[in-house]
């Protein structure tokens, strides 16, 4: 009997403890998280998402909206919006930060041992990671091209000039509405492993990313330049499908 005394007594104090803490956060003694501190629940090994297939929009930093309803709309956990489609043998992805303020947008696409990362910020740009025993080791640094925000002839050539050699392009951060980015990137046989992640450029330490769950280089905001070396884990990563 005493010691079923003892238990109750231990649940009238944890009640007691627990009572505190709430009326703490309640009065602000305790700050609450923010939403870059809330941890999300964590992804499935081996998600998939499928995208339908619409109509290709501008790429010109706007995301108006007969150009992206026909869309696939996921929302991120800072209240930003995600949409995908794809058409003709490419995924586009177009992000709208919750928050106004121009945005870099950074999107990891995993190819079996290769890691590549499309920047996009005042220049659009391209580094590679390939796996090796340590992790995974940068084969290509970052090389910055299309600075030009202009829709001029030469602007637009450029663009498309890089997207035949790097597979993707997207407008820079200096294009259209400032808290948005627009991205169109070659689908092969209709997948991508992927991250999405993008920062406000007036604060690099926050990084805003899907899918939910991450715990690796994918998420962590560079000091700088992203290191030589990074840790990847893609098979926690979305593989996105084209929806036939």
């Amino acid at each position: 009997m005493s010691h079923l005394k003892g238990f109750g007594f231990k649940i009238v104090c944890l009640t007691i403890v627990l009572s505190g803490i709430l009326t703490a956060c309640a009065s602000g003694m305790i700050p609450a998280p923010t939403a870059t501190e809330i941890p999300a629940s964590p992804t499935p090994a081996g998600l998939v998402i499928s995208v339908p297939n619409g109509s290709p929009p501008t790429l010109d930093g706007t995301m108006s909206a007969d150009e992206w309803s026909d869309a696939k709309r996921e929302l991120l956990f800072d209240g930003s919006e995600l949409l995908m489609k794809h058409h003709e043998g490419y995924l586009y992805l177009g992000i709208r930060a919750n928050a106004p303020g121009m945005i870099v947008g950074n999107i990891f696409v995993n190819h079996g041992d290769r890691v590549s990362i499309l920047h996009s910020s005042a220049a659009l740009g391209t580094a590679i990671y390939e796996k090796s025993a340590d992790g995974f080791q940068q084969t290509q640094d970052f090389v910055w091209r299309c600075r030009s925000a202009s829709n001029s002839p030469s602007a637009q050539a450029e663009r498309d000039a890089f997207l035949q050699q790097e597979g993707w392009v997207a407008d820079n951060s200096h294009m259209g509405t400032p808290q948005e980015l627009e991205y169109k990137i070659v689908m092969p046989n209709g997948t991508l492993r992927l991250v999405v992640t993008f920062t406000p450029a007036s604060d690099v330490s926050v990084r805003i990313y899907w899918p939910p769950g991450l715990a690796n280089d994918s998420i962590e905001p560079p000091q700088g330049e992203f290191p030589t070396t990074m840790q990847f884990s893609p098979s926690r990563w979305a593989t996105v499908t084209a929806d036939t």
